[in-house]
């Protein structure tokens, strides 16, 4: 009966994330119509893996085929100039999939300007600036689990036929 009942769960819970990435892969592609196709958008998702070998701490990165509570993901998003012209205006916008919370720090991005939103999207900021107001009607400090999407503001253009990548890490809880 446990074995039956964790199953469950854990299907319950890999179905969750795998849709997740789709989300996010329907949100990084928007970014492509808003520059006249200009930039080809391509997102992937792995598993951080932690590696102890002779007291040295590294890290390996897995397809995310299999992702527990607990666990860390990275998501990497890669923006690349198709046209033969210099694209501007870029801003690369990642949802943060529902269950799943974002790991402070971990949003870069070559010549980007990081912002977040905690309110799906609409309204971003730097992080430690955003606020959002609780069921008891006081406003908080927003904290990096409330964020709930990520963008990436390009600096500058991208010259022709150049790639740039932005990546975030998120603990599946």
């Amino acid at each position: 009966m446990l074995n039956n009942n964790f199953k469950k769960k854990m299907t319950a819970i890999n179905t969750i994330f795998v849709g997740s990435v789709a989300a996010m892969v329907l949100i990084a592609s928007q970014a492509v119509a808003a520059q006249d196709g200009h930039l080809k958008v391509t997102s992937k998702v792995q598993k951080m893996v932690v590696v102890n070998k002779d007291g040295a701490t590294s890290y390996k990165f897995l397809p995310a085929t299999k992702v527990l509570p607990g666990e860390t993901v990275q998501y990497n998003t890669i923006f690349e100039n198709v046209s033969n012209k210099a694209a501007d205006n870029i801003n690369i916008v990642n949802p943060i999939p529902e269950n799943l919370v974002y790991l402070p720090n971990s949003a870069t991005g070559k010549n980007t300007n990081v912002v977040f939103s905690v309110d799906g999207g609409r309204n971003y900021g730097k992080a430690g600036t955003l606020r959002i107001k609780k069921a008891d009607g006081k406003v908080y400090l927003a904290k990096p689990s409330d964020y709930t999407h990520i963008q990436w503001q390009y600096l500058g253009n991208l010259a022709p036929k150049t790639k740039q990548a932005v990546q975030f890490r998120a603990r599946l809880l």
